[in-house]
């Protein structure tokens, strides 16, 4: 297509948007929010950083825990309370369940091969079945000596070079996501790591970036990469080859060792082993592929966002690390490293991790779902094709739900005797929501129990320079990263050995 039929669509299609959406606001009542500009509409309402507390003040503003935006014609909605995502995103499940399809992330940066990016519907359902009955909470035990090996290493990274942390977090998570599904052993260093860390990158990156004007108007997808202002070709064709990397390279590796007999019992194996069950091949050995990838990219991130907000979190509130450490040291007696077992021993290193989870999830604004159909809430109407976004953050922070919300306080999942209390509520809004509900949370939730009972039981972690600074609890956000996975700044801390070094698993581990 040429350079002016380009231009022609684009004033076409801008025309359209303004006439339909005129028309239809004449017409419908949607839920409360700004009332917007012609043609570009909500364009400069919807909050680009700490969108999670931009759309609090927005619903607060309004009166309203369900917020309504209208972007060049696309409908957006944000669920601000558990009451709303829990009437939609739950009770109307078989409405609120597609998920938006994107040009630059979808088309352009490939990531249309991720199985988490599937419409509701059969496809969806057989890979989502696949990876559950993998990651179900009956089969994470079989990954607990992976995870626990991956803890020791981070012991002794730490010892060697603190400095580096979140270096090590990456890859001591990714070798064992690695390990899980491939049973690949990885070396720092190892170009594989590097692989998969670079291809995650590139779907934070294209959501971080916020609102691509070639989603809004598709007709600029067939500008050419040279044209000016074309750079988002340039970079999604650079994306699309890491993306590409990413589901095909791993696991042409891991079918050449089956070929010649090195393979090891992991999650891939399993896939493969049932691989005759099904009639298209092509079509099954992509279903495993992407199934593979994205368990690597939704666990690596999530889990390294978190053990580094965990760290941040130990530099703030003293208080809390105490408590742990008296507890760990009560079962541990500084004489041995702690084990998955022990968790019904430690519930105070339980509630941390659940309070952690709470305080400031790593995703503040869970992945938008999709209406298949129109649908009405509280008299208001929400049309088919609406971007709807629970907002974590909010439900996580909702004082009728956790009072007090902006203090770290693990002591509001335990009982008065120290026992974890049964009818606290567990945090897993920052898992998603619905039938989106991320799958692999139950593996996520044991490495990160057992990850941070191990630093904890080793170190004491205390703050360096500004770290060490009063932070006022309602306003700590301004340490977190600003968009859609949210991680602590770059901040300095020490990490003081509480126990003889001896107990440090020294070089690699084989166990």
């Amino acid at each position: 297509m040429s350079t002016a039929h380009s231009l022609v669509y684009l004033l076409a299609g801008l025309v359209s948007v303004f006439l339909f959406s005129a028309y239809r606001r004449r017409r419908v009542r949607y839920p409360p929010g700004p009332k917007g500009l012609p043609v570009l509409g909500n364009l400069f309402d919807v909050p680009v950083d700490y969108p999670w507390i931009g759309f609090c003040d927005i619903g607060k503003q309004h009166g309203s825990d369900v917020v309504h935006f209208q972007v060049l014609g696309t409908h957006l909605v944000v669920l601000n309370s558990l009451q709303a995502v829990g009437d939609l995103l739950e009770k109307q499940s078989n409405v609120y369940s597609d998920r938006p399809s994107t040009i630059m992330l979808d088309e352009l940066s490939g990531w249309s091969r991720s199985w988490v990016q599937l419409d509701y519907g059969e496809r969806w359902k057989e890979h989502r079945r696949l990876f559950h009955q993998n990651f179900r909470p009956s089969a994470i035990p079989q990954y607990h000596a992976k995870q626990a090996k991956a803890a020791r290493r981070l012991l002794r990274f730490i010892v060697d070079s603190p400095e580096r942390l979140v270096e090590h977090l990456r890859f001591i998570v990714g070798a064992m996501v690695l390990d899980t599904v491939f049973a690949f052993d990885v070396k720092p260093g190892d170009p594989m790591i590097k692989l998969v860390e670079n291809a995650a990158d590139t779907a934070i990156e294209t959501i971080a970036a916020g609102v691509w004007m070639v989603d809004v108007i598709p007709a600029l997808k067939y500008i050419p990469s040279w044209f000016p202002g074309a750079r988002f070709q340039r970079k999604a064709r650079e994306w699309k080859k890491q993306v590409d990397g990413l589901f095909d390279i791993p696991y042409g590796h891991f079918k050449e060792s089956m070929r010649v007999g090195d393979a090891k019992p992991c999650f891939m194996s399993t896939l493969l082993s049932n691989v005759d069950d099904y009639e298209d091949l092509a079509q099954t050995e992509e279903m495993f592929a992407s199934l593979a990838g994205v368990s690597y990219v939704a666990g690596s991130d999530t889990i390294v966002s978190t053990l580094a907000t965990f760290v941040f979190a130990m530099t703030l509130f003293p208080e809390a690390q105490a408590a742990a450490h008296i507890a760990l040291d009560d079962v541990l007696k500084g004489k041995r490293l702690p084990e998955i077992e022990d968790r019904e021993a430690l519930p105070y290193i339980t509630a941390l991790l659940y309070e952690l989870l709470r305080w400031h999830p790593v995703t503040p604004i869970a992945l938008p779902h999709r209406t298949s159909a129109d649908s009405y809430y509280q008299g208001c109407f929400i049309p088919a094709g609406t971007n709807v976004f629970g907002n974590s953050w909010a439900i996580l922070h909702d004082p009728t739900l956790y009072p007090e919300p902006h203090r770290f306080r693990p002591e509001r999942f335990l009982r008065a005797d120290g026992s974890l209390n049964p009818d606290a509520r567990v945090p897993v809004e920052g898992f998603g929501f619905g039938r989106r509900i991320c799958p692999g949370r139950h593996f996520a939730q044991d490495m990160l129990w057992i990850t941070i009972a191990h630093v904890l039981a080793v170190f004491e972690i205390q703050p360096v320079g500004d770290a060490s600074r009063k932070v006022d609890p309602e306003d700590v956000e301004q340490y977190f990263t600003p968009r859609f996975v949210s991680m602590p700044k770059p901040f300095e801390c020490r990490f003081r050995l509480r126990v003889a070094e001896g107990l440090i698993p020294s070089g690699d581990l084989d166990q």
